[in-house]
């Protein structure tokens, strides 16, 4: 024999051993693998649902900062517009008169009815810029030098077409006087964005700009440059003619300039609202890359940089005042920080992987118990039919055990019901009143009072417990009237409900066991109820009569409705009496009657302490 061979028939009786444990527990195994496939699409879905739902919030948070930025923008246009009405409610405005505006709107004001949060953080100044043609640049020049103001600035290289001073601007911070007459058509940038509103009779919108503004206070410098963006809005003569592009150049009377802070424009469009962990930075134009950036609010660029890096990073687009031909957008740029990741990790996908396993490590074992319980069934089965004889003794051993039970149990609820009525309803009740004693006595002390009364009801609530405790244990009417006397007051409910119900009064039924009162006042109780549920019958008669020689109670329930039907199913009732006639080795029949009804029959064996077990009638 080859070593091979030898080794081979070493390991056979192992692999027939194992053959034998996969087959007897296959279902084990199938369950297991069933339940951790399931374990692990449920902790899929719970984790997809938490990102979902981190997600869900940072789309918010990104939707409503646009929003928000929208509403901000609309506000600051209502400003200028209102300068605009300013200038055309008068045909000479003076520099108290538009100093009176700016301090109406400017930030923290709250004259004129203006609330708080429409004031406009982030406007550096708000000025007009008046149309000088060429001709009219010496007679402005000399009328500002004899009022002692500065000159038209900055000098220009040649003659121009046009020139817009700044004649007015507010607020009057060191900052915004040194603006005073200069020349914004100047600059090739700002004239583009005139030109542009002017043709259009719209506002527009600079691109990223240095605004001259008022150093902070911890810094060495008087005046210092920041980012920020320049509006312009036109003004243009009353009654002249605007419906085209040369009525509305002959009929331009200036431009009302706004000037915005950016850094101060966006950190105060929310105040504390936006979410602290999520990074929000804005963008002249749709490239960030490229572009200038207006905005950030921890002050690290990330758009661009940091990728997927990020757990959420979203763009947003939004059209700049005036843009609607669509010349420029500003880009929002959003991404979480390490916080929002960190609070938006949570520990319920692997609670529900571990869970899982347990369960399925759990239902595996009862699997395998009831497996390997159905193998040793089948192995005991020829046991059994071997012993058939014994286990028809064992059954008569059984049903003996069962009555001694339904007695005992019937019996030890009497004690009981006795104990609670006559013992623990009175302690209770002494209780009660007791709770009200004291209640009275501190009725003065408002907490004490309300414990008190709290304690009284919950002492109600025992009580209330208790009487249905009592009730559940053994219908209270079988020992106060006895059997039949408890049918009838029973039977006189369903009055209400048309039904008229006849008890017979037969003889010899007060030795009956307690078990066999119970279980024939339940029966009779369940069959009054199905026959008001369902019979829509007008009489009822109960007959009881008590078999001597079977030692059996028959019971008999008979009703002139409309009868059982071939789709009606029986019922939780219908169980229930059978249940009750089973437990007492009896049987519960129910049929239809020829002319109409159903009759309802049980048969209650009992026996006495001198008789054998009663014997299932068959």
């Amino acid at each position: 024999m080859s070593r091979s061979n030898a080794g081979w028939i070493a390991l056979r009786p192992g692999f027939a051993r194992l053959g034998r444990h996969l087959h007897r527990g296959a279902a084990a195994y199938g369950v297991l693998l069933i339940a951790l496939l399931l374990t692990l699409l449920a902790s899929y879905y719970v984790c997809q649902n938490v990102e979902a739902e981190a997600r869900t919030r940072f789309d918010e948070t990104t939707q409503a900062t646009k929003a928000a930025i929208y509403r901000r923008v609309n506000v600051y246009l209502a400003a200028m517009f209102g300068a605009r009405g300013v200038l055309l409610g008068s045909d000479s405005v003076e520099q108290d008169e538009w100093d009176d505006y700016v301090r109406s709107i400017e930030p923290g004001a709250r004259r004129n009815g203006l609330r708080k949060a429409q004031s406009l953080e982030g406007l550096q100044s708000l000025g007009f810029a008046t149309y000088l043609r060429p001709g009219e640049r010496e007679s402005y020049s000399r009328a500002v030098r004899e009022e002692g103001v500065r000159d038209l600035w900055p000098e220009p290289d040649g003659e121009r077409s046009a020139y817009f001073p700044l004649k007015f601007v507010g607020p009057s911070y060191e900052a915004n006087r040194k603006m005073i007459n200069y020349d914004v058509y100047s600059d090739p940038a700002h004239r583009s964005v005139m030109d542009r509103a002017r043709d259009t009779a719209a506002p527009q919108a600079t691109g990223m700009d240095y605004v001259l503004t008022n150093a902070p206070p911890d810094s060495a410098a008087d005046l210092v440059l920041r980012k920020g963006f320049v509006v312009y809005l036109p003004v243009y003569q009353e009654g002249e003619p605007r419906g085209t592009v040369a009525e509305r150049r002959r009929a331009l009377r200036g431009f009302v300039v706004g000037t915005f802070k950016a850094d101060e424009l966006f950190a105060h469009t929310f105040g504390r609202t936006f979410h602290p962990a999520i990074d929000f930075e804005v963008y002249d134009t749709e490239n960030e890359a490229s572009s200038s950036l207006l905005y950030d609010n921890n002050g690290v660029k990330d758009a661009g940089e940091k990728g997927d890096a990020a757990l959420f990073y979203a763009e947003r687009r939004l059209r700049v005042i005036g843009t609607h031909s669509g010349t420029r957008e500003w880009t929002l740029y959003f991404a979480t920080l390490p916080a929002f990741e960190r609070g938006a990790r949570s520990n319920l996908p692997a609670f529900v992987l571990v869970s899982g396993i347990a369960v399925s490590l759990l239902l595996f074992g009862i699997t395998w118990m009831l497996a390997r319980s159905r193998t040793q069934a089948f192995r005991a089965s020829a046991d059994l039919k071997e012993a058939n004889l014994e286990l028809e003794q064992a059954n008569t051993e059984l049903q003996r055990s069962r009555e001694g039970l339904i007695s005992a149990r019937e019996e030890e609820r009497r004690r009981l019901r006795r104990d609670l009525h006559d013992g623990v309803g009175p302690q209770l009740a002494a209780l009660m009143l007791e709770l009200e004693t004291a209640s009275d006595l501190v009725s003065d002390n408002p907490e004490a009072s309300a414990l008190m009364a709290k304690l009284s009801e919950r002492a109600r609530e025992i009580v209330s417990d208790v009487r249905h405790s009592v009730h559940a244990l053994r219908p209270p009417a079988l020992d106060e009237l006895g059997l039949v006397e408890a049918l009838r007051e029973g039977a006189m409910q369903y009055g209400p409900a048309g039904l008229r119900v006849s008890v017979e009064d037969p003889e010899g039924l007060s030795q009956l066991p307690a078990a066999v009162e119970v279980a024939c006042y339940r029966i009779v109780q369940e069959a009054l109820a199905n026959v008001v549920r369902h019979a829509r019958a007008s009489h009822c008669s109960i007959r009881i009569r008590l078999d001597e020689e079977a030692r059996a109670l028959n019971v008999e329930i008979e009703d002139d409705g409309r009868g059982i039907r071939d789709d009606d199913r029986a019922g939780v009732g219908m169980s229930s009496m059978r249940e009750r006639t089973e437990e007492l080795g009896g049987r519960c029949i129910v049929k239809p009657l020829a002319g109409g009804g159903t009759l309802v029959k049980a048969l209650l064996p009992f026996r006495t302490t001198e008789d054998g077990p009663a014997v299932r009638s068959e």
